[in-house]
């Protein structure tokens, strides 16, 4: 009897449920060769055929039906036993964080330091990314994904506008006066979203604008790092510019936001549920986002 495996037992429950070996094997998501290597198993080891073959559906022989009614009660109490233990287990204190990399560095990383403010005790896993495709693995517990919120369970977290900004330095040695006064300066252009400048140019009626020098560099947070550095003038997302701003390192170089359709939003998978740190910082991550959008500078 100790050759008896609970991969058998579940293969001989799954035939009896499913009435063939290859709908059994499509249940348990094996070979219909393994699980009459389970049949096979069983019955050597019990020394009694349990199944009879050659039927379109099989049937179970009468010491098939006996030593099916053992089977499920045993897997049935190997079930309660691990769901006992998982319920007795410690909860896990990690949650695992997948963000936009800008999004990261500019609006998160500088509201984490308030986390124990809220009494929040989890170890936090912060990973970014810009690609969609590592938001579908969902290897994460709460995502943080930039887009049309169109991804398995996205639910939105804060709109998202464009507004040029400057350093503070620049503004102060040149001051910009009107609106034609932003073609004295280098336009930033991020290379992942190329048609930004070209986006609030539209909607500023300010078509007619042009520069004379520009700077390509490669992503957000790249272009506004530029921008601080006193490099030119940037098309900043307000979510990630209202820090610098706040700290004075930026200011706006013309106060006119273009809202745009996109927005970042919360993507909460399966894995996450039942983690208690993970609805704590869902609650303070919703409870921050409604303050950034109550004066956009917290």
């Amino acid at each position: 009897m100790s050759d008896i495996t609970i991969a058998a037992l579940q293969a001989f429950r799954a035939v009896a449920r499913c009435g063939s070996f290859t709908a059994a094997a499509a249940d348990l998501l094996c070979s219909q060769s393994a699980i009459s290597r389970h049949i096979a198993l069983l019955e050597r080891t019990t020394k009694q055929t349990l199944v009879l073959r050659g039927h379109r559906r099989v049937q179970l022989t009468p010491a098939g039906e006996i030593y099916l009614q053992s089977t499920q009660r045993a897997l049935e109490e190997l079930e309660r036993g691990a769901a006992r233990m998982a319920n007795s287990a410690p909860r896990s204190r990690t949650v695992k964080i997948l963000a936009m990399p800008s999004f990261a560095s500019r609006w998160l990383i500088p509201r984490l330091a308030r986390l124990h403010l809220a009494g929040i005790d989890a170890d936090i896993e912060l990973a970014t990314s810009i690609w969609d495709t590592e938001f579908r693995k969902e290897r994460f517990d709460i995502g943080i994904h930039y887009g049309d919120g169109s991804l398995p369970g996205s639910q939105l977290l804060l709109h998202d506008s464009l507004v040029p900004v400057i350093s503070s330095q620049l503004a102060r040695e040149r001051p910009i006066k009107t609106l034609e006064d932003l073609q004295r300066f280098p336009w930033l252009h991020d290379s992942l979203r190329g048609s930004k400048w070209q986006q609030w140019l539209v909607a500023s009626h300010a078509m007619h604008l042009t520069c004379t020098r520009s700077m390509k560099l490669q992503d957000a947070e790249t272009t506004l790092t530029a921008a601080v550095q006193g490099l030119g003038i940037a098309i900043g997302h307000d979510a990630l510019v209202a820090h610098d701003v706040g700290a004075g390192r930026l200011v706006e170089a013309w106060p006119h936001h273009v809202p745009l359709a996109a927005g970042y939003h919360l993507i909460l998978p399966h894995r996450g549920r039942g983690n208690p740190g993970v609805a704590a910082l869902v609650d303070w991550l919703q409870q921050e986002a409604r303050a950034f959008r109550g004066d956009g500078q917290t």
